[in-house]
Formats: C-alpha cells, sequence, structure tokens
C-alpha cells in the first residue's frame, strides 16, 4: 500500500508543482530525489505519535461520528504544521506546495499541503516585521540543536531575545560576566554556524542570549527583570517561558525559548505565543 500512495503522491506533486513530498508511515521509508522532488521520511517517534492519537481518537469516539471526524481535523491540521516546520528546518522554502503520504495502521491517505499557510510561515512573517529573516533561522536551528542534543547528552534549556537591545538590557542584569563583551562581529554573529559550539556551550549558563535585530550575540547569561502580571499564558510555564514572553511585552523584541524539561521550542511576541516546535521534529 506504502509504495501505491507514494507513487500517486509523486504524480499529484508533479502535477502541483511541488517540491517535496513527506512520507509518515510505520513502514522504512528511503530518503532520495525523484524528478527533482525530495522524498522526506518523518522519524519514527512522530509516526507513533501519530498513530497513537488515532487509536485515541478510535477507542474514545467510536459512537459519536462527528466528534470523531472533528478529532481527526485536528489531527490532521496538527500533522500540516508539522510537515511545515520539518521543511522549513530541512531547507524547503515555505512558498509553495508539499505533499504528504500518510500511511499508519488507523490512517492512510495523502493529503496536499499548502506551505504558505502553515502556523510556522505565518508567525516567520511576524517576525520579520522586527528581524531579520535569516536570523531566526538560524536561532531556531542552534535552538533544535540544542533541544535535540543538550550538551554532553544532558538535556539544556536556554532562551534567545531577539531585537530592541537597548530596552531589553534596561529591563535586565548580567548574571555573570559576559562571555561575549569585547569578542568580534565575527565571532557573535549567530548566522555563522561555526559559531554554534559556543553557543551551544554557553547555553548552560543561567540566564539568556541577548542579540540584536542582524543576528549579533551582544550577551549571555542574562537575567530578565520585568513584570508579567495579566500575562496570558497556558498553565506549568517555568519562569524562563514567562520571563521572556514578558520581556516581549514590554518591547519590540521577540523570545525563542527552549525548554529544558520537553525539548520543545517556543517563540514569544508581544507577550503571547506565536509558535511552538517539538524537538523532535527532525
Amino acid at each position: 500500500m506504502l509504495d501505491f500512495l507514494l507513487e500517486r503522491a509523486l504524480e499529484i506533486a508533479r502535477r502541483v508543482d511541488a517540491r517535496a513530498v513527506v512520507v509518515i508511515s510505520d513502514e522504512e521509508v528511503r530518503e532520495r530525489v525523484v524528478d527533482d522532488i525530495v522524498i522526506f521520511a518523518a522519524p519514527k517517534s512522530y509516526t507513533t505519535l501519530l498513530e497513537s492519537a488515532m487509536s485515541t481518537i478510535e477507542e474514545t469516539s467510536q459512537d459519536n461520528l462527528m466528534a470523531r471526524l472533528a478529532e481527526r481535523y485536528i489531527m490532521l491540521t496538527q500533522a500540516k504544521d508539522y510537515i511545515s516546520s520539518m521543511l522549513y528546518f530541512k531547507g524547503i522554502g515555505l512558498d509553495g506546495i508539499a505533499v504528504s503520504v500518510i500511511s499508519v495502521e488507523s490512517l492512510k491517505g495523502i493529503a496536499v499541503v499548502d506551505l504558505s499557510k502553515s502556523r510556522i510561515q505565518k508567525a516567520l512573517l511576524e517576525c520579520t516585521e522586527r528581524v531579520d529573516s535569516r536570523v531566526m533561522k538560524a536561532v531556531l536551528s542552534v535552538a533544535l540543536s540544542i533541544a535535540q542534543k543538550g550538551r554532553e547528552g544532558k538535556p539544556v534549556g536556554t532562551a534567545f531575545v531577539i531585537g530592541d537591545v537597548e530596552e531589553v538590557l534596561k529591563r535586565s542584569r548580567q548574571l555573570i560576566p559576559n562571555p561575549y563583551q569585547g569578542h568580534p562581529e565575527s565571532v557573535r554573529d549567530i548566522k555563522d554556524p561555526t559559531n554554534w559550539e559556543s553557543v551551544r556551550e554557553f547555553a548552560q549558563l543561567d540566564g539568556v542570549f541577548i542579540l540584536d535585530e542582524k543576528g549579533l550575540i551582544v550577551a549571555a547569561g542574562r537575567y530578565i527583570e520585568v513584570s508579567a502580571k495579566d500575562l496570558k499564558l497556558k498553565q506549568g510555564l517555568g519562569g524562563r517561558h514567562i520571563a521572556c514572553a514578558a520581556i516581549t511585552r514590554e518591547t519590540n523584541a521577540i523570545s525563542v525559548v527552549v525548554s529544558e524539561s520537553g525539548g520543545d521550542i517556543t517563540v514569544y511576541k508581544d507577550g503571547e505565543e506565536i509558535l511552538e516546535i517539538s524537538g523532535s521534529i527532525l
């Protein structure tokens, strides 16, 4: 069945000029390029998550067709956002179309995904009103690396506050000597992947990274001092998330937070969460 679905998906991809096909399957899938269309395989961790969620829907909504359809729609919408995020980190632009093949025990089919209408694309467009798109891509990429690998196998939580540096510095203080002070721009530019190792190293420090709109790291180990009163955030968040959301309410900065406990990445703007990305996206 998977081979049949993949053949049909490639036919559709050619017709709609899609650059990628994403396969979500419990079977092994070989990633390759066919007629300039890249075939990506979603990680088994996500496939297991999707299959588990679908099975739960079937078990809990057996007698309610409308509830089952509604919950399936929600799961497929989340799958669309997952696919868009995955392709973003794989280097596929979010201005086109992708095709997805879903082949798990409880659901098999093909979906056409308009990447330009995904949640991640909407959030990125919001952020680029204030921060260079290349800076956002670099920050999210290094954040994903920290979320997935931690440091020396141990989970690490950290955060990046980007833009409106003068106002952010007024509302924060240095916990430790700033490890980036006095260094040339070349070693402080987060857009340069050769600098990411030092970022991963300093991510173990308490406090957050402060970056300007061009992606230059101004400071690390910075403690944010702002009021979190009346912030409307989901329950159970730690102090790092709350502080980083609050600083975006009081300034024009964007915050990217890596959760130590779950490895998820959250983006805040104007005091609100605008994007959450699973650390197991790739």
